[in-house]
């Protein structure tokens, strides 16, 4: 049932005219809700289910006993072990066997494992992270273990973020539930401009730049280098129209229903640096990444080189978590490397933090950069994008033989070699788009919007609605991260 689609709107209707009524009956609303994000996830395949229930029922009944435990050590290790056991034979176990075999074939063994057949349950690395941290949290003594079952079932499988996010932490959670749920009216305006605003940025611009810079990707050695090199950049907003749209949908659906989730997306396109980007991109995921597995390699308490060593292998696994695919693995490598260059060169360039080691030979490479923060900062954006832009290669692309391909025909561009009267609506396209994404962070579009008189508000949702009516292309593609 995905979010751009009929039947979840009816779904959501029906669900929302159900809880009305039960708002004041606190155990009646939650189990609700927790009937309704079962049977939104069973949508999907309905056999699933026992996934998230063991899921559910395991994390549940180990967390009370780290406090009376002996060895907490172990039940933690344990949760861990069984979390990421269930989530990696499904997501990884076929990734494993065929580049064992790969490794065999090329060693000269005559030896082939048969591949598993497995269907990957969709949300699976969303919903384990979070139940993840739960544990975690409660081992740390950061978090009481939750005594109602049916609070932490609905933790688990609330349907607004259950397939792609945000990853919600369960203080975060509960605290929400805790709380009357009420709906005011700012809140419920709110919710519709976000809404409206991830169905816009889905539905109108996600998938038509997606019809229109698919075809480029299935066959990229026949691509015109110069369009194949745009493909790259369309993708680059199409993912993230497609993920921070149904964000924005999820927060806004929550919000429906009283819960307040944390942002997960802060225009990402506008960070100078790889750092920022990622303290805008998918930051829910990033915290994670940064409490639950940098923190607990050591982080930066152990020196320059071991951060630089933890910063890499958190971005290896955190590229890894997001498919079986040495692509991925590729990505997140690029991530690390980037990071890890930056702590190396920023705190050195004129204009910066740290101004004590300025760095000399990029000085006297390009002397007119000293004193100009404002245009060192564009230039710092530009790179910044174009090393994020080059990364999305890896990502976008089926296997490393079609990424390589993408690589070597934009290599092959000429200077002059392109038909600018074929390309000019496409980069003019994209360049607005970019722009669009610039203004809207520096007006805080959609938070001014929420907040804005009746009259404004209405035609902000008509303004979005006559736009999926008239630009929306026939047919809607799948949410990109449901795959994940």
């Amino acid at each position: 049932m995905n979010f751009n689609s009929w039947q979840f709107v009816l779904f959501l209707l029906l669900v929302l005219a159900l809880a009305l009524p039960l708002r004041r009956h606190s155990t009646a609303s939650k189990g609700l809700l927790l009937l309704a994000s079962y049977v939104f996830y069973g949508s999907w395949n309905w056999q699933y289910l026992g996934l998230i229930l063991f899921s559910t029922g395991f994390d549940y009944w180990i967390a009370p006993r780290f406090a009376g435990s002996a060895h907490p050590r172990r039940l933690i290790a344990l949760s861990v072990l069984v979390n990421l056991g269930v989530l990696g034979f499904f997501k990884y176990a076929n990734f494993l066997i065929l580049s064992l075999n790969s490794g065999l074939a090329a060693a000269g063994a005559s030896v082939q494992f048969g591949a598993l057949d497995l269907l990957l349950p969709v949300g699976i690395s969303f919903y384990t992270f979070q139940s993840m941290s739960y544990t975690i949290d409660v081992y740390r003594g950061q978090l009481a273990p939750r005594r109602s079952l049916l609070d932490y079932a609905l933790f688990v499988a609330f349907f607004p973020q259950l397939v792609a996010g945000p990853i919600v932490r369960a203080v975060e959670f509960f605290r929400e539930l805790d709380h009357p749920r009420r709906l005011h009216l700012a809140r419920f305006n709110q919710a519709l401009i976000l809404i409206a605003f991830g169905y816009v940025k889905k539905v109108v611009l996600a998938d038509s730049l997606a019809q229109a810079f698919d075809p480029l990707w299935i066959d990229p050695g026949q691509a015109d280098p110069w369009a194949m090199l745009l493909a790259v950049y369309a993708f680059a907003l199409q993912i993230y129209f497609d993920f921070s749209g149904y964000t924005d949908i999820a927060i806004g659906v929550a919000l429906l229903f009283g819960f307040r989730f944390p942002k997960n997306f802060d225009y990402p396109y506008v960070a100078s640096s790889v750092q920022e980007f990622w303290r805008r991109w998918h930051m829910t995921l990033s915290r994670w990444l940064r409490d639950y597995l940098y923190i607990a390699l050591g982080g930066n308490r152990r020196g320059p080189g071991r951060t630089r060593i933890n910063l890499l292998l958190t971005m290896l696994l955190g590229g890894l978590w997001h498919g079986a695919s040495w692509n991925f693995v590729i990505w997140g490598g690029l991530h690390g490397l980037y990071l890890v260059g930056e702590r190396l060169l920023l705190p050195r360039l004129p204009g910066y933090a740290s101004q004590r080691l300025p760095l000399r030979l990029l000085r006297w490479l390009l002397p007119f950069l000293a004193g100009t923060p404002t245009l060192l900062r564009w230039l710092r954006w530009l790179l910044t994008f174009h090393l994020v832009c080059f990364a999305w290669i890896f990502f976008r692309a089926p296997d490393l033989a079609t990424s390589l391909s993408v690589v070597e025909r934009i290599a092959s561009a000429r200077v002059g070699g392109f038909d600018w009267v074929t390309l000019q609506a496409s980069v003019l396209a994209l360049l607005a788009l970019l722009g669009a994404h610039g203004l809207a962070h520096r007006l805080r579009l959609k938070r001014r919007l929420a907040l804005a008189p009746l009259p404004l508000h209405a035609a902000a949702l008509a303004t979005a609605m006559l736009m999926l009516i008239w630009f929306a292309p026939e047919q809607s593609t799948p949410f990109l991260y449901f795959q994940f």
